[in-house]
């Protein structure tokens, strides 16, 4: 297995994704402000709203969502739906607009969903594709091009993407990461963070969970 093969790996795993920026044409979301679908509760945070139709993949979702934290816990939040809401012309907030990409795959997705070839690397390299990536992992050259591809889409401080729609799951920490058909990352926050909010729709319910740094 050589660099550019692993990343053509890398490349036929890409997912559709939307980024959030402060600048465009497709007028999506809202951020900060009042929240579309409105929540009267001091001990939530608003951070986003967005017309459903911009999140890739299938949902199931129509209308507005909006996005709330927890700041008692610091951890959870609340996702309220509204099924018939539109973005408002002159929101409370800032207008954000989609730019429609791909998200390159974490190496973690790579070893997990890797064809016939990368099982055969992994195996040569005394490893297990349901282990994912780890800095134990000893052929680092080999996945070099891969970490740079899937470092360089990133703007955790958030200085041009306010979020992004859908794509891959971030592996917040060796052994954690998971992917599962049933379970889908709808939203990821950039912008003000950290914390960094990630909404998932798990099971047909939609969960808030806060990232913070160890």
């Amino acid at each position: 297995m050589t660099r550019e093969e692993l990343l053509r790996e890398g490349e036929r795993l890409a997912k559709p994704c939307a980024q959030l920026k402060e600048d465009g044409t497709d007028y999506c979301a809202v951020w900060g402000g009042m929240g579309v679908v409105p929540l009267r509760d001091a001990r939530f945070r608003h951070w986003i709203s967005v017309a459903s139709r911009i999140v890739p993949g299938e949902h199931g979702l129509t209308g507005c969502f909006s996005v709330y934290t927890n700041q008692e816990d610091r951890a959870t939040g609340l996702v309220l739906v509204n099924r018939q809401a539109t973005l408002p012309p002159i929101p409370d907030g800032r207008k954000v607009y989609a730019h429609q990409t791909t998200c390159f795959p974490p190496l973690d997705a790579i070893f997990r969903y890797g064809t016939a070839a990368v099982r055969q690397w992994l195996r040569a390299n005394q490893w297990q594709p349901e282990w994912g990536y780890s800095p134990q992992f000893r052929d680092h050259r080999t996945t070099a091009l891969c970490a740079e591809a899937y470092a360089t889409q990133l703007d955790l401080k958030g200085h041009a993407i306010n979020a992004v729609l859908g794509g891959w799951p971030m592996p917040w920490r060796v052994g954690e990461w998971e992917e599962r058909p049933d379970r889908q990352l709808l939203l990821w926050t950039w912008r003000d963070s950290p914390p960094w909010i990630e909404v998932w729709q798990d099971r047909g319910q939609l969960n808030v969970r806060q990232r913070v740094p160890d």
